[in-house]
C-alpha cells in the first residue's frame, strides 16, 4: 500500500488528542474510578465467605445468567470472582459504547460538518484521517486496560492478584477496540452520522442478546458474540487469556476493512443506500422543539 496514503496521520493524531483533551480522560477516570469503588464496596459489603456464598445462590438462575453472564467461580464466590461475575459485562457494553460515540465523532460526523473536506484539501494521505482516529482509540483503549488493571490490583483485595486484574483491564479494552473497529466499518457504509451510531449500536445491543441467549441454553452460540469471547476469559478464576487475544485479532481485521473501504470510498457517500424521507413533514416536525427532536432521536433512544 502507498504510504502517502497516511502522509501527516501523527498530526491528525494529535488534533484529535487536542479537540478530546476533556472527553477522552472523563471517560477514562470514570471507568477507573467507578470500578474501583465498585471492588471496595463488593468488599465491605460481602466480609466473609458465607455471605458470598449466600449471594452465589440468588445468581444461579438464568435471568441472573443473561443478564451478567455465566458465573464462573461460583463455587468459591470470592470479590474477585465477584467484581467479574456482576460487573465485567456490564461495563464492557459502556466502555463499546464509548468507542462508538468517539469514533462516530471524528469519521462520519466530520465529513458531515465539512471538516474532512477542509482536511483532504491539505497535504494529508487520502486514509490518514481514519487511520489517526483508529490509532487513537487503540491509544485510549490500551489506557483503560492499564489504569483499570492498575487501579484493582493497587486495592491489595486478596482474590484480586495481578494477573487477573490485568486481565479485566485487557478486557474492557478489547471491547473498545473491536466496537471502534466495527463503528469506523459502519463509518464507511453509512451515509450520515446518526446511521453510524445507529448500526453500531444495533450491533452492540444484538451482540449482547446474542450472548444471553446463548448463556442460558447454548453455548456456541455465545461464541458469535464478541461480548461473549471477554466473559470466556474467566477472570480471577481461570484467568483465560487468548479470547481477549481472539477481539483483538478481530478488531484488527475489521480495522483493514474499515480502511479498504475508506480507500474505495467517495468523500460524503456511502455504500448503503439512504432510505428516502416522507413527502410532507409532519406537524411536530415543523417546529424547532420538533426537529430538535427528531434530529436527536437516536441519541436519547440509545
Amino acid at each position: 500500500m502507498d504510504k502517502s496514503l497516511f502522509d501527516e496521520t501523527g498530526t491528525l493524531m494529535r488534533f484529535i488528542w487536542r479537540r478530546d483533551r476533556i472527553r477522552i480522560p472523563v471517560w477514562l477516570l470514570s471507568f477507573v474510578i467507578a470500578t474501583m469503588l465498585t471492588a471496595i464496596a463488593f468488599k465491605d459489603l460481602y466480609q466473609n465467605a458465607a455471605e458470598r456464598q449466600a449471594i452465589a445462590e440468588t445468581m444461579k438462575n438464568p435471568a441472573m445468567t443473561a443478564m451478567v453472564g455465566p458465573g464462573y467461580g461460583l463455587d468459591n464466590y470470592t470479590v474477585g470472582a465477584m467484581m467479574a461475575h456482576q460487573m465485567l459485562l456490564m461495563t464492557a457494553v459502556v466502555v463499546g459504547l464509548m468507542s462508538i460515540l468517539l469514533v462516530a465523532r471524528h469519521t462520519r460526523s466530520d465529513e458531515e460538518d465539512g471538516r474532512l473536506e477542509l482536511i483532504r484539501s491539505l497535504p494529508v494521505g487520502r486514509l490518514s484521517n481514519l487511520q489517526s482516529v483508529l490509532l487513537v482509540m487503540f491509544g485510549v483503549n490500551v489506557l483503560l486496560a492499564a489504569a483499570t488493571g492498575s487501579g484493582l490490583y493497587v486495592l491489595g483485595i486478596a482474590s484480586m492478584d495481578l494477573e487477573g486484574s490485568l486481565l479485566y483491564g485487557s478486557a474492557l479494552g478489547a471491547t473498545g477496540l473491536i466496537f471502534s473497529a466495527i463503528t469506523a466499518v459502519f463509518a464507511q457504509l453509512s451515509q450520515n452520522s446518526r446511521s453510524t451510531i445507529s448500526l453500531s449500536i444495533a450491533v452492540l445491543l444484538f451482540a449482547y442478546a446474542v450472548r444471553a441467549i446463548g448463556d442460558i441454553g447454548n453455548e456456541a452460540l455465545s461464541w458469535t458474540s464478541p461480548l461473549g469471547w471477554i466473559l470466556r476469559s474467566e477472570v480471577y478464576v481461570q484467568n483465560i487469556w487468548w479470547p481477549i487475544w481472539l477481539t483483538v485479532a478481530a478488531a484488527f481485521l475489521l480495522s483493514l476493512l474499515a480502511l479498504y473501504l475508506n480507500s474505495i470510498r467517495d468523500l460524503g457517500s456511502g455504500f448503503l443506500p439512504a432510505r428516502t424521507g416522507k413527502s410532507h413533514a409532519s406537524p411536530i416536525l415543523q417546529s424547532p422543539l420538533g426537529l430538535a427532536i427528531r434530529l436527536q432521536r437516536t441519541g436519547l433512544i440509545a
